[in-house]
């Protein structure tokens, strides 16, 4: 998956410019690599897909000492969700010019006519869903066509955002995680976790009218997210863990939409008893689409 956050992230100052790009990047890196792993696990239960090219981009003009210098506010690589794409012909410090003969400047416009780079990936959404994609980037100065693998994943976004408070929230296509959150958190597992939790309300459009309470839509989830974190390859059990953080950093919060932490957290446990089937999709009832 194309990853694009950085234009979200403003780190606080007290540090050089260099050290809050290398900040900023071990977020991005984090959860992309994270949230890849749960959207191509939860390609059985998403009602679409995508395909899309495993690297994550960052742009140098999203902070101040690349606006001062007059940096290119071309998108560029600074690493990679999918080994393919790892041993692939792209390089991190490639600078994306065009996918698919699109230029990124174009890619990069939103249908609210803000320019920002994780429009690209509403873009790659609507192109021919492809095997590879065929890229035009430049590298130390020169121009080339690049062919990137792509892998088959449910669609959306997955959105850092600075901030101390502890959150994670979605809408019916995307998902947000404070990087507060991310550093209470702790391990890979407890924000997949979190992570899965919030995907889950994207793909069973919670944020719509249906049958269900909202209490029952984020018991589902919670269930959702123990699941699909086990059959992504991540430790379920992390889930109490990451509950347990949650409370700890909006105390009384959640009291109104969400049960009680314990039963939710027993939930998951008597949910974890039996070993997910990873093969068949995940059985509960669905909400109104």
């Amino acid at each position: 998956m194309v990853f694009l956050f950085s234009f979200c992230l403003i780190m606080p100052g007290g540090s050089s410019g260099a050290d809050r790009r290398e900040q900023v990047e071990a977020y991005l890196l984090r959860v992309a690599r994270i949230d890849w792993r749960i959207r191509r696990a939860a390609l059985k239960d998403c009602p679409v897909s995508a395909m899309r090219p495993g690297f994550v981009l960052d742009a140098r003009s999203a902070y101040m000492a690349g606006k001062e210098a007059r940096l290119s506010d071309l998108p560029w690589v600074i690493g990679f969700t999918d080994m393919a794409a790892a041993d692939g012909a792209l390089l991190p410090g490639d600078e994306i010019r065009e996918i698919e003969r699109v230029p990124v400047s174009q890619l990069m416009q939103g249908a609210d006519g803000q320019i920002l780079p994780e429009h690209i990936l509403a873009h790659i959404d609507h192109m021919v869903p492809q095997a590879s994609y065929r890229l035009e980037v430049q590298r130390a100065g020169h121009a080339r066509s690049v062919d990137v693998p792509a892998r088959a994943l449910c669609p959306g976004l997955t959105i850092v955002k600075q901030g101390r408070r502890g959150d994670a929230f979605s809408d019916l296509h995307n998902v947000a995680i404070t990087t507060g959150l991310l550093d209470k958190l702790g391990s890979d597992d407890a924000v997949a976790f979190i992570i899965g939790h919030e995907l889950a309300h994207t793909i069973f459009a919670d944020s719509r009218k249906g049958p269900l309470s909202r209490r029952d839509k984020e018991s589902r989830a919670d269930l959702y997210g123990a699941h699909i974190a086990a059959c992504a390859g991540f430790d379920p059990g992390k889930a109490i863990e990451a509950l347990a953080v949650v409370r700890s950093m909006n105390v009384g919060g959640l009291s109104l939409t969400h049960r009680p932490y314990k039963v939710r957290q027993q939930a998951i446990a008597q949910y974890l008893s039996v070993r997910p089937d990873c093969q068949a999709a995940f059985t509960w009832e669905r909400g109104e689409k």
